[in-house]
């Protein structure tokens, strides 16, 4: 009589154990498990608009608000889960384009004028994309996670230095491998006082978009994920709801960094009366469009 009790503890505790296997091995070995048997990943091809804005002030409240400011990074990704590919294009702040409604002036104006409805407008049109949804993150919301991360390691390919007392921006940072605080980690995405100007920062913010990823995909940031989450919903601003947004989070922490192809509107620098500014190459445009989205 006491042997199927036995059996049935047995049973529980195999079924425990396979259960727990199962979930370490969806968030932290996914590579390992068939595609049928993954939790959480997004299913169909997507558009996603991704918005760094800076920090503009609310002259009445004297708070901070991100509803108003320039974009400061402008990047469009497009997920395909049967390739398993996730293409980024990154699109300079000072590409002259038409923005609807408006005129030609530089792209980052857009969300100025008209809010994330006329900045997704104004690239598709540049682009012909469908954008499905957007993700709006302030650069204060960057930092934080960073920090809550214990510092994401990055290769620092020279010497950086450069103060802006009236945005707070102090950078100071030495070529190396190294881990950077959030703080560092906001100078090292905006820096772009040198030849290389904004097609520099934009290889940089796409450097450390990877670093990013990867460092969100171990175990330490999964077991701070309730904090991570607070970090989210505080600030960042977004069309998905909190469950898309999780489930975008575990497909880009699931894919592997060698998935993720990252690359910037082509065309050339110029000037004119809107200032400096990045001149679309269409011809390519067209061709990198064709191929990856």
């Amino acid at each position: 009589m006491k042997r199927r009790p036995d059996f049935l503890r047995l049973s529980a505790v195999i079924i425990v154990i396979l259960g727990v296997g199962y979930l370490y091995q969806n968030l932290f070995s996914p590579k390992s498990i068939p595609d049928f048997l993954k939790l959480a990943v997004i299913e169909t091809p997507e558009n996603i608009l991704i918005l760094g804005t800076d920090i503009t002030f609310d002259s009445e409240t004297g708070r901070s608000t991100y509803e108003v400011g320039r974009s400061d990074t402008i990047m469009l990704l497009h997920y395909e889960p049967l390739r398993r590919r996730i293409n980024i294009l990154s699109i300079p702040r000072d590409s002259y384009v038409e923005i609807p409604g408006y005129y030609y002036t530089k792209i980052n104006a857009a969300f100025v004028f008209g809010g994330i409805d006329l900045a997704k407008k104004t690239v598709s049109n540049i682009t012909g994309v469908k954008i499905d949804k957007h993700i709006i993150i302030n650069t204060q919301g960057l930092k934080k996670l960073v920090d809550l991360l214990g510092g994401v390691p990055v290769d620092v390919e020279k010497d950086m230095y450069y103060v802006d007392r009236a945005q707070d921006l102090h950078i100071n940072l030495k070529k190396g491998c190294q881990k950077l605080s959030g703080k560092q980690a906001e100078g090292y995405i905006r820096f772009r006082h040198d030849a290389e100007g904004d097609i520099g920062r934009i290889a940089r913010q796409q450097n450390f978009f990877k670093s990013l990823t990867k460092s969100l995909s171990t175990p330490q940031a999964f077991f701070k994920s309730p904090f991570i989450i607070g970090l989210i919903l505080k600030n960042i601003k977004s069309s998905l709801s909190l469950k898309e947004f999780i489930i975008f989070a575990n497909t880009m922490r699931q894919s592997n960094l060698n998935e993720i192809n990252t690359m910037s509107l082509p065309g050339i620098p110029s000037n004119n009366e809107a200032g400096s500014v990045w001149l679309i190459d269409q011809n390519e445009l067209k061709r990198i469009i064709s191929e990856y989205f």
